[in-house]
C-alpha cells in the first residue's frame, strides 16, 4: 500500500469514527447567554445597542434543556420568547413598535409604565402562568428575572426533531436568534 493510499484510508477511518459522534453531539443542555458590548453613539444621528444573544443559532435535543442566562450586567431582564418568523421585527420602526412584544408583554402581565415585575414570569402558548412552559411553539416565553447579572431560567424543549424555533427578547426586540431541535 502506498503512503497516499494509507493516508486516505486513515482519513476515511477517522471520518467514519467521528461522524456518529458529531451527528449525535447536539446538547441536552444548551446555554444561551444575553451579552452586551459598549453601545456605539453618533451624536445627533443614532445610538446602536450592544445587547445581543451570544450566538445566532443554537442546537438542542428534543427533550433537552435551554439554560438562558443574563450576562448583560445592568441591562435589565430579558425574555426568551418563541415567535413566528413573520412576527419578528426587522426594521427600526418595527422594533420600536413591536406588535408581538406588546401582545406577549401584556400576556406576561407587564405594565410598561411601571418597574414592577410582570404578573406571570412564564407563558405557555401565549397564556400567563407561574411555571416554566414546555417549549414547542410560538408564545412560549420566560423572563430571566429582575435583570441581575447571572440570573437564569431553564426551559425544557419538547418540540419535535427538525423544528426551528425562532426566539427573541420582548424587552429588546432586536435580540433575535434560532434554536434547531435535533
Amino acid at each position: 500500500m502506498t503512503v497516499r493510499k494509507l493516508v486516505f484510508a486513515l482519513a476515511l477511518a477517522c471520518v467514519a469514527a467521528i461522524a456518529p459522534i458529531a451527528a449525535g453531539n447536539a446538547a441536552s443542555v444548551t446555554r444561551i447567554k444575553a451579552v452586551t458590548s459598549a453601545p456605539t453613539v453618533k451624536i445627533n444621528r443614532y445610538i446602536q445597542s450592544g445587547l445581543r444573544w451570544n450566538r445566532d443559532i443554537y442546537t438542542v435535543r428534543s427533550g433537552g434543556t435551554l439554560h438562558i442566562v443574563n450576562r448583560a450586567a445592568g441591562e435589565g431582564p430579558h425574555t426568551f420568547t418563541v415567535v413566528r418568523p413573520k412576527d419578528e421585527p426587522h426594521t427600526g420602526l418595527q422594533v420600536v413598535r413591536c406588535l408581538i412584544c406588546a401582545k406577549l408583554g401584556k400576556a406576561h402581565g407587564a405594565d410598561p409604565s411601571s418597574d414592577a415585575p410582570p404578573t406571570f414570569p412564564f407563558l405557555e402558548n401565549g397564556v400567563g402562568q407561574a411555571t416554566p412552559p414546555l417549549v414547542d411553539r410560538a408564545g412560549d416565553s420566560g423572563i430571566t428575572g429582575a435583570g441581575k447579572l447571572g440570573e437564569y431560567i431553564n426551559l425544557k424543549v419538547t418540540a419535535r426533531r427538525g423544528t426551528k424555533l425562532h426566539f427573541m427578547c420582548l424587552i429588546h426586540p432586536w435580540m433575535q436568534a434560532e434554536v434547531d431541535v435535533t
